[in-house]
């Protein structure tokens, strides 16, 4: 058999499917870089051991990743100058581009950034309790108007976008960026205006608040439940399977959400405490035989919201004893005021900032990458991003955690190009199984690569390729693959 056609058919076959299988879906990484004392001042990073250890940049799981897509839905390079839609490479969602942004409306261009539309949603089974405001096509246009004049485009070469979810808006917020600039990485969403945008999300509390939907501040980077349905307000199609968390209690302490493939603590710690406490106490614990848990970041902590219903807004048959006072610690310091660090509210879901002084609930996460497998073995996910969690360099006595993305090259067509996203050295690695290798000659050898089918199984060589990896970006392409035996 010929390898090569079964690597590609295989691979085609992904990219085909991506859009009718839902796939797990990690949490974005928030982008955050700078690590914070109590006071909001920048410090450097703290070490295992030192006060402040584990706060949001001590860590980078899934770190934010985009690919720029024709018009066809066709990658293009990161320095591409036009593109037309923008894929998420860590959730697999597909994102559409605004222009135009000159503060003059225009309604004729569905993808204009200043057009503003009332919230619109006629199904019962997902509005609320209330529709919203139809447009009438003159003065005023509504999101269903707007959905279906890109669907009757057939914009990007699909007709399945959609308003997303107030978790999907979440996600594609940059807490790197600092205030008075819009929290959205610029190089992938420019003409993204400073305001509110509307999810498709409505209010869970459908007697007093049925007239409410969820939005993000793109100004402030947090979620607001009290943006009015007949208002007319900023959005942004999206598209792509919608992911819904799945838990499985572990029965020792501790719930998997199979989805994210986060493991939460599932307690509440027994008192409040401040941020700096809830770090170290995060850092420390010792549950479920796992030693690597830490305080959950801004993005990790909103997943576990359950927008559906409050009071609380989580679900009590995995984790019961939720408080819906006070709100919980994230280890996401607030660019904005970093006095503060992000807190959810879990009696609805809402999130807002505390001084980090201030004496709060603390629930402890671990691990990120949404994945069923053993440690050793590589991942090809929905969204073409490879995986490698143990990758061991032979002649330095190294071991790294890796991601590459599946990056094509119109000037080297025949080419299966992976560009380097993300490395993590890895501490004392203990796994029972193979590891990936790195030789002196920069060519990867994965032992086992599993696709996201769950079932196929081959082994891949990637070699590092000088004439790819320029302007800072680092490249690996296939040059050898084979069907795992056994």
């Amino acid at each position: 058999m010929d390898m090569k056609k079964l690597w590609v058919s295989t691979f085609s076959f992904i990219i085909l499917m991506v859009t009718a299988v839902a796939w797990a879906a990690p949490v974005p990484d928030t982008g955050q870089t700078k690590c914070y004392n109590v006071a909001g001042n920048v410090i450097t990073c703290p070490s295992p051991g030192q006060a402040l250890y584990g706060q949001d940049a001590n860590y980078s799981i899934n770190p934010m990743s985009y690919t720029k897509l024709d018009g066809s839905g066709n990658a293009l390079s990161d320095s591409a100058t036009s593109w037309v839609t923008v894929r998420d490479n860590v959730t697999g969602l597909i994102w559409e581009m605004k222009t135009n942004k000159d503060y003059v409306t225009n309604y004729k261009d569905p993808h204009d950034a200043d057009n503003t539309y009332t919230w619109y949603d006629s199904s019962p089974a997902t509005n609320g309790g209330y529709a919203g405001k139809p447009g009438n096509g003159t003065t005023t246009y509504s999101t269903q108007d707007f959905i279906n004049s890109l669907n009757s485009a057939n914009y990007g070469g699909y007709s399945d976008w959609r308003l997303p979810t107030i978790e999907e808006l979440a996600y594609i917020v940059n807490h790197s960026i600092p205030f008075g600039e819009t929290m959205i990485d610029p190089v992938y969403f420019p003409n993204t205006p400073f305001n509110l945008y509307c999810s498709s999300t409505a209010n869970a509390n459908t007697t007093a608040y049925k007239s409410y939907v969820w939005s993000i501040d793109f100004e402030y980077g947090n979620a607001y439940s009290f943006l009015g349905k007949d208002n007319g307000d900023y959005v942004r199609a999206v598209r792509g399977e919608q992911s819904a968390s799945v838990y499985k209690d572990n029965s020792d302490g501790t719930v998997t959400d199979t989805t994210t493939g986060l493991m939460w603590q599932q307690a509440t710690s027994g008192n409040a405490m401040n941020w700096q406490d809830a770090l170290s106490y995060c850092h420390n614990l010792n549950l479920g035989g796992h030693t690597d848990w830490r305080l959950p970041n801004f993005k990790e902590l909103q997943s576990l919201v359950d927008y559906s219903i409050d009071n609380p807004s989580v679900n009590t048959a995995y984790f019961p004893k939720t408080v819906t006072y006070p709100p919980y610690w994230s280890a996401t310091t607030d660019e904005v005021g970093a006095w503060a660090a992000w807190a959810v509210n879990f009696g609805e879901g809402t999130n807002t900032n505390f001084y980090k002084s201030s004496d709060l609930s603390v629930r402890a996460v671990r691990g990120g990458q949404a994945t069923t497998q053993t440690a050793c073995t590589a991942n090809l996910n929905a969204s073409l991003q490879l995986h490698i969690p143990y990758l061991s360099y032979n002649n330095a006595n190294l071991s790294l955690s890796t991601d590459f993305v599946y990056d094509p090259n119109p000037s080297y067509p025949t080419l299966i190009p992976f560009k380097l996203t993300y490395y993590a050295i890895l501490n004392n690695p203990s796994f029972s199984c193979a590891a990936s290798t790195l030789s002196s000659n920069l060519t990867i050898h994965i032992p086992d690569v599993l696709f996201p089918d769950g079932v196929t199984h081959i082994w891949v060589d990637l070699t590092y390729n000088p004439a790819l990896s320029t302007g800072g970006n680092f490249y690996w392409v296939v040059s050898n693959y084979g069907a795992v035996s056994n």
